[in-house]
């Protein structure tokens, strides 16, 4: 199901495609994890200030199950992957790659 009709800009899928590679690395690595978060906060300003809300709207989705914790493995590890992926994914196919 795709949920985005907005065009998205280049730079802003290879933007996603890197957050969402940093956030394979940040699975067991509190610093990454904690550097994950922080640069999806980043990329959901900068959507809403180029007002691109639905995507908007999903990475923060994806903020409020992302908790980094550190000393442990991160229990939505694979649902925030997934759901990343799935954003990624989407974009793409929304700017015609």
């Amino acid at each position: 199901m795709i949920f985005m009709v907005e065009s998205i800009p280049k730079e802003i899928i290879k933007e996603l495609q890197s957050v969402c590679q940093l956030h394979e690395e940040a699975v067991c690595n509190h610093d990454k994890c904690r550097e994950f978060s922080e640069s999806l906060s980043g990329l959901l300003v900068r959507l809403e200030d180029l007002k691109f809300y639905r995507m908007a709207d999903r990475l923060m989705s994806i903020l409020l199950n992302c908790k980094p914790k550190e000393a442990s493995h991160c229990e939505k590890a694979n649902l925030v992957g997934e759901m990343m992926k799935e954003i990624t994914k989407e974009a793409k196919r929304a700017a015609g790659k």
